[in-house]
């Protein structure tokens, strides 16, 4: 048969034997100091009995002081006379009993050595005997009858409450050895469970965290469940994390492979229809410029789409202090060009500073957030880009007077391909959906970050950056 392995069995197993044997020691213990008190007694008993039987009287053939007052019922006289007569009496019920010769041969045999002796008389049982030399050779000895009984009846008990007391303890440990190793069978099926789920894809469900139940927290079983749950907590955070990134990996390949295709149609198209038509024909020449067109916009697709790539792989750059006045000054002079219809303000300070970045990627930030809003705003739109220290930080901060971005859309504007409503676009330059995606990610690697606020008639991003020390 096989012995069980768990650790609850296993414990309960020790403990049972280590109480047995407890039990079994205290048992013994407790016996031989009965034993050693109860026949200390009888010696004492045996002490009086032979100052008794000093006392003169010894009427006829019976041994010597056997008939003084006080000798208790049971006790036996050896006794050899310097005469060379052996006589043997024991006290009976009222009455006094000759002592047999093989038992008084037995009794003359006990040493006299002034130390008590356990003697077993044939047909009489065990006796405290003590031997004396004197005008005679005595001998008396008391029964012990009744103090083995009683240490008969006290090894019973204790025997007893010895097997009470390790079955009560198997039952109790093992209960609480149950109790207590309960996390630990359940760690160890979460563990099972964790370890049978294919984890390199897909959406995976991380079983539930383990119950410690009533333990207190500084219990071992308590601290181990606790950090397995911490563990679970993490892994289930990664495995999150890792679905929303192939989720949004798989989106931003279907999203690129659909923008790629449009201005490569398109291409096509006017390829055929140059091919058509004749070489100096207007349509020769509207399929031209078209296909420059095209190719001009799946050429800065690419080029946003290696950025964002780029950023990806190395999201912590070399930086270097920046003027942030010059570039807001510079980026908003192209926005004047590129949309003379809207209205662009600044609110710069007096004095300028510099901040940790790049020069060149910090101004397409600001140029992003300005074309953002010029986009996605009405003409007559006023659009204001300020910069500021605030709470030991520099700011940028581009803001409009327009529509303003719907609530549902403001959690994404900054994700790839994420694009506003067609009815508010207000520009017939076709939008790539990675200019708000391209501010976040420069601002994320320059150790910054972005926000956004908008309501109907006020839209403000802003961009957090370290300042140069």
């Amino acid at each position: 048969m096989k012995r069980s392995r768990t650790l609850s069995v296993q414990l309960r197993n020790r403990v049972t034997i280590i109480v047995a044997a407890l039990a079994i020691i205290l048992s013994i213990s407790t016996l031989l100091a009965a034993r050693t008190m109860t026949y200390s007694q009888v010696d004492k008993q045996l002490d009086a009995a032979f100052s008794r039987q000093g006392r003169p009287g010894s009427p006829g053939n019976m041994a010597p002081g056997i008939n003084v007052p006080g000798m208790a019922e049971g006790t036996v006289i050896a006794a050899l006379m310097s005469s060379g007569e052996r006589r043997g009496t024991t006290v009976g019920e009222g009455d006094f009993e000759r002592l047999t010769t093989v038992a008084w041969n037995e009794l003359q045999m006990v040493p006299t050595d002034g130390e008590k002796h356990t003697v077993t008389l044939p047909g009489m049982g065990e006796y405290r005997a003590e031997s004396r030399f004197g005008d005679n050779r005595i001998v008396v000895a008391l029964p012990l009858a009744e103090q083995n009984l009683i240490l008969f009846r006290l090894t019973i008990l204790t025997a007893g409450m010895g097997v009470l007391a390790v079955v009560v303890a198997g039952m109790a440990t093992g209960a609480l050895a149950s109790r207590t190793t309960r996390p630990l069978r359940a760690l160890s099926s979460t563990a099972q469970e964790v370890s049978r789920t294919n984890l390199d894809q897909g959406e995976v469900h991380v079983p539930a965290p383990v119950e410690v139940g009533e333990l207190p927290p500084e219990h071992e079983v308590a601290q181990l469940a606790t950090a397995f749950n911490h563990m679970l907590g993490n892994v289930a955070g990664a495995l999150a994390v890792r679905q929303a990134s192939e989720t949004k990996l798989r989106r931003f390949v279907a999203d690129a492979s659909h923008e790629l295709r449009n201005p490569l149609a398109a291409i096509k198209g006017y390829a055929e229809l140059a091919e058509g038509a004749g070489a100096d024909s207007l349509d020769t020449s509207f399929a031209l410029t078209r296909i420059h067109s095209e190719s001009t916009r799946m050429t800065t697709l690419v080029s946003d789409l290696l950025l964002l790539a780029r950023l990806d792989a190395e999201p912590v750059m070399e930086l270097r202090p920046v003027d942030v006045v010059e570039v807001v000054l510079n980026a908003v002079a192209d926005a004047r060009a590129a949309g003379p219809e809207h209205v662009w303000q600044m609110d710069l300070p007096q004095e300028g500073f510099e901040v940790m970045g790049d020069a060149d990627q910090l101004h397409q930030v600001v140029v992003n957030l300005l074309s953002n809003a010029r986009t996605h705003t009405p003409d007559g739109t006023t659009v204001t880009a300020s910069v500021a220290m605030r709470q030991g930080r520099a700011c940028i901060m581009v803001c409009d007077d327009g529509p303003g971005i719907a609530r549902e859309e403001l959690p994404r504007v900054f994700e790839r391909f994420t694009r506003g409503d067609v009815a508010r676009t207000h520009s017939s330059v076709p939008s790539t959906g990675l200019g708000l995606a391209i501010v976040d990610a420069v601002v994320r690697s320059f150790g910054g970050h972005t926000q956004v606020e908008s309501r109907p008639g006020s839209t403000r991003f802003t961009v957090w950056l370290q300042p140069a020390h």
